[in-house]
């Protein structure tokens, strides 16, 4: 067991801030399934105190990495310019919320069917295709744990099984997109190198990718910090906040952090306002 103390992670905003898709509720806390091993995460409500259930290797190894512990999300809150009270205000909402290293695969393919589903079925999605062929991690309270499948492993897949997974429309693009990365014509090693412009160019030629899912793509899975992703939300927060246009250039090089606090904190405002209703 590794108990951390950190006042800038809170595991609730982060399962909630829309970015991970395999971050199951337990007791106290969460289970998560990410490259390839099974973690569980404890976090007492208003408290700084982490505990992680796994190895002090496995936490240098892996989950020190992909919980990105080594940035320092104050000083990056810090760079917020001083007459944008808007975001200041977001940001203390949003405080605990950190950008996730996740697998690029795993993040490109999920936000591929994430397209016109909401959360619940996004996550029942993305479980659908980890048990259709991912590997058997074992089974926790009667439930069977699975790997997210590689490219190789997606692209075995016959259509009509991946639309036995309740994808949709979406299953045609995951199959092109699988093909691509398994038959060796991309590979996210050669993706990586490219600069912030030519990564986004290069994720909207895949087959059913756009913006949205491009930008999502880049900042939750190859951590390029400064994409920013543009939603329902963030159009009204453009709208409501900033008369049309958020000034996103303001907050290079941290555009997606910021992004996530605004998300956040207008998520929360319009769960107030409907309680109050």
């Amino acid at each position: 067991m590794i108990l951390l103390e950190n006042d800038n992670i809170d595991l609730d905003a982060i399962a909630e801030s829309g970015q991970c898709f395999r971050w199951h509720p337990i007791d106290g806390g969460y289970r998560v399934i990410a490259f390839e091993k099974v973690l569980h995460l404890f976090q007492r409500p208003g408290e700084n105190k982490i505990h992680l259930d796994c190895s002090p290797e496995e936490y240098e190894h892996v989950w020190k990495k992909y919980l990105d512990l080594d940035t320092d999300y104050h000083e990056i809150i810090n760079c917020i310019p001083d007459d944008d009270v808007y975001l200041k205000t977001a940001a203390e909402c949003g405080c605990g919320i950190r950008i996730l290293r996740q697998d690029p695969w795993e993040t490109l393919v999920t936000f591929l069917l994430s397209q016109r589903k909401n959360i619940p079925a996004i996550k029942q999605a993305v479980e659908k295709i980890c048990r259709s062929c991912g590997r058997y991690l074992g089974e926790e309270d009667g439930t069977p744990l699975y790997t997210f499948p590689s490219p190789c492993e997606l692209a075995s897949m016959s259509l009509e099984q991946l639309l036995g997974c309740s994808l949709g429309y979406r299953a045609k693009y995951i199959q092109a997109t699988s093909n691509l990365f398994s038959n060796g014509s991309v590979s996210m090693e050669k993706l990586n190198d490219l600069s912030d412009s030519e990564l986004f160019d290069a994720l909207c030629s895949f087959y059913g990718v756009g913006k949205k899912i491009a930008l999502c793509t880049m900042l939750f899975g190859f951590h390029r910090m400064d994409a920013f992703p543009v939603d329902v939300w963030m159009n009204k927060v453009s709208e409501k906040r900033y008369g049309g246009a958020i000034p996103m250039e303001r907050y290079s090089p941290w555009g997606g952090v910021m992004q996530q606090y605004m998300f956040a904190y207008e998520r929360k405002l319009a769960v107030r306002k409907a309680d109050e209703v």
